[in-house]
């Protein structure tokens, strides 16, 4: 599926995403694992940005553990910023832009953590959207990646269905190699058979 169709379809998701069952059984252990994470790992960050931000869900819990520390989310489908500004309380502090992956609205080195959870699969260009992570984190920075990852026999699930948009972690090392990152920390999601991870990535 290309991503303009991924964008229409949660164009006319937004309204009702945050009640859907994914958020209890997927997203919320996959986000409060890389919450976690986040804390355990850079809990002074200034400057957060979550790519594929949705309806903001993840941003809004960030504030509570990052109470001075400046959010943005981009999200390439305008229901859903429509659906985060209408969602996150006036003065929350949270700024809501569209965009890409592939095409990120910010300066280089602007931030201190890059969230992206369940959005890698939909990017149209891997590679550019992981360059564009590389170029917009400061020094230091950290991009928390949480995406299905096969593993075990969901590796040969992968390959006859031909679901080359999740790629293996072998891959995904491969493809953060060339961009000059590198995995520094690993958490396997709680209750998702291992197959969903959140990867803390580092500049090289």
């Amino acid at each position: 599926m290309s991503q303009g169709h991924d964008v229409e379809r949660f164009d006319r998701w937004a309204p009702t995403y945050d009640r859907h069952h994914m958020q209890r059984l997927v997203f919320e252990p996959m986000q409060r694992t890389l919450l976690d994470v986040a804390a355990a790992q850079s809990p002074n960050a200034g400057a957060i940005l979550d790519v594929g931000c949705g309806t903001g869900r993840l941003l809004r819990s960030a504030r509570t553990r990052y109470p001075v520390a400046t959010l943005e989310g981009v999200d390439a489908a305008a229901g859903m910023v429509r659906e985060a500004e209408a969602l996150t309380p006036p003065g929350g502090g949270i700024r809501y832009r569209q965009g890409t992956a592939e095409a990120l609205p910010f300066p280089d080195h602007t931030f201190d953590l890059v969230f992206s959870t369940m959005t890698l699969h939909h990017w149209n260009d891997q590679q550019k959207g992981i360059a564009e992570i590389r170029r917009v984190l400061a020094p230091g920075g950290l991009w928390l990646l949480a995406d299905f990852m096969p593993s075990g026999y969901m590796r040969l699930v992968r390959r006859i269905f031909r679901m080359r948009q999740f790629p293996v972690r072998g891959e995904i090392d491969a493809r953060l190699a060339d961009a000059g990152l590198v995995v520094v920390a690993e958490r396997k999601v709680p209750g998702l058979r291992g197959q969903v991870a959140v990867l803390a990535i580092g500049v090289r």
